[in-house]
């Protein structure tokens, strides 16, 4: 049954073409049987894919049931939008993190708001200033917040939640929590809590499905129908592919394929994956990162996905492979610098449900081709010990090296992660972020850029637990004006400074090299 790979070609893409993989190609072509064996295992809910077996892993595997979960999950989401827009609810703020906010935010970018249906504000920050720009921008007196927490304790989704419900106190009174909605899985401290305050609504989540792969799940559903998205349509085409990929899993970057692909990538050294996205995608790659990233980056294992929106941006060397979704311009210059290029399917937002499966499904068999629990984030956990320990006994900042100094010493760098507590709407990020790509040009080594604390939930389990050799820059930005967090006897100023020191601690308890950097020396290049 193997034969060559569809589209196999060792010349520069065409049009036509889906894939050239250049010097992985004959590995991807010869793990052509293995790869269908593993999906039809995967959709099997075989469970001896991964390390742990079935005691380990069967507790989150729902999410492969999420397309068969939906319709009721949808029947009781309607009613509750009906009653938001019967309100006459104009605006949406959403605070989650990881799983809980980005798929939201891809949403809301990539589909804008439909006629009769509220703006959709996603808030994953505990930068003062972004928390008070939320509060500036949007009418609280005809505003829904919606706090999203698996768990119910995520301590940033806790810390926005008391600080709206204040700025609903001051509108609404003792009915601010008939303006409050939670998604959180049953039986959380955030359920009970939203029981005892009457809040408008309680969504519940599926608790065996992990908050990666929960895009499918009400964490997703929820924020899609208030924006006024065909949710129905998102589905179907979810369902299409889900058939398809049980039929051929392998033609035209189906998941086993993709999988493939990525896995022959590790074997062979190149953990950086490039993801080349429209600009219609929204933050789509955002999700992505996050699912690649905390999904494979353990037991000194996995890919550190990139994200970018052309292929001009990826420098041509042995560390690298890129992934395309949709066709971008300068492919050909990559796979001419031996840069292996594979390109999915791209037909817009519609396909936003069937493109998150087809990842889902690939970044699973990725795992068990690499040998890792696709499923657990021990390094995430451990920085959020970090957190807690630095919240409950301030310290100073330690004193900041300058970019130079950081430069100086990359001997044995295989990539640099640049680390900004930041406003991610500020100028600053945008900033920061053109001088990435600027030292990228610059090194020869992969450079990424995250957000705080976003990236905890996301690279940040790659950073401490994946491949050894980063290099990690983090960097704190200055607060003029603070946030209090009511009930806490911290700010969000203080919040996020424990965070920076938390993950600083848990690098270096790994043997990772991090410092704090000066912000303005990355700003002066």
């Amino acid at each position: 049954m193997s034969g060559p790979l569809p589209h196999e070609s060792t010349q520069a893409l065409t049009p036509q073409l889906t894939a050239d993989l250049g010097p992985l190609a004959a590995a991807v072509a010869a793990g052509h049987v293995r790869s269908l064996d593993a999906h039809r295992r995967l959709v099997a809910k075989d469970f001896s894919l991964w390390p742990g077996g079935a005691a380990a892993n069967a507790a989150l595997f729902g999410w492969m049931d999420s397309l068969e979960r939906a319709p009721e999950h949808l029947d009781r989401i309607a009613r509750l939008v009906l009653a938001v827009r019967a309100n006459g609810v104009t605006d949406v703020v959403l605070t989650g993190m990881g799983g809980s906010s980005l798929f939201p935010e891809v949403l809301s970018r990539a589909f804008g708001v439909s006629a009769g249906h509220p703006r959709l504000w996603v808030i994953d920050s505990t930068d003062p200033a972004a928390v008070l720009r939320i509060e500036d921008e949007v009418p609280w007196s005809s505003t829904v917040v919606v706090a999203a927490s698996k768990s119910g304790g995520t301590v940033e989704t806790r810390a926005h939640l008391a600080r709206f419900l204040d700025r609903l106190s001051d509108v609404h009174g003792v009915d601010a929590g008939r303006s409050v909605i939670v998604v959180t899985d049953p039986g959380s401290s955030l359920e009970s809590f939203a029981e005892a305050e009457r809040f408008l609504g309680i969504v519940s989540g599926d608790a065996d499905v992990g908050g990666r792969f929960s895009a499918l799940s009400p964490f997703g559903l929820l924020p899609a129908a208030l924006l006024g998205v065909d949710v129905v349509g998102l589905l179907e085409r979810a369902r299409s592919a889900e058939e398809l990929f049980t039929r051929d899993p392998w033609t035209a970057g189906g998941p086993a394929m993709l999988a493939e692909v990525l896995a022959a990538a590790h074997a062979t050294d190149r953990f950086a994956l490039h993801l080349i996205l429209p600009e219609d995608a929204g933050g789509f790659g955002a999700w992505i990162e996050q699912l690649v990233a905390e999904s494979s980056g353990k037991s000194g294992k996995g890919m550190l996905p990139i994200v970018s929106h052309s292929a001009l941006d990826v420098r041509g060397d042995e560390r690298r492979v890129a992934v395309a979704v949709g066709r971008s311009s300068g492919l050909e210059r990559l796979t001419a610098a031996g840069v292996p290029v594979l390109v999915l399917p791209w037909e817009g937002p519609r396909a936003l449900g069937a493109e998150t499966l087809r990842w889902m499904q690939a970044v699973a068999l990725l795992c068990a081709r690499i040998g890792v629990d696709p499923f657990d984030q021990p390094d995430v956990a451990a920085a959020k010990a970090a957190t807690a320990a630095a919240l409950a006994t301030p310290a100073p900042l330690e004193a900041p090296l300058t970019l130079q100094e950081v430069l100086n010493g990359l001997d044995g760098t295989t990539y640099l992660a640049v680390l900004a507590f930041i406003d991610p709407s500020s100028t600053i990020a945008a900033d920061l972020q053109d001088a990435c790509a600027l030292l990228a040009r610059e090194l020869d080594i992969p450079v990424t850029f995250g957000v705080g604390p976003r990236y905890l939930h996301s690279t940040g389990q790659f950073h401490k637990g994946g491949r050894p050799g980063g290099r990690f820059a983090i960097v704190v930005g200055a607060d003029p004006t603070d946030a209090d967090v009511p009930g806490e006897a911290y700010s969000f100023s203080r919040l996020k400074l424990a965070q920076a020191m938390g993950d600083l601690a848990a690098l270096r308890a790994e043997g990772r090299r991090a410092d704090i950097v000066e912000l303005s020396t990355f700003l002066q290049r």
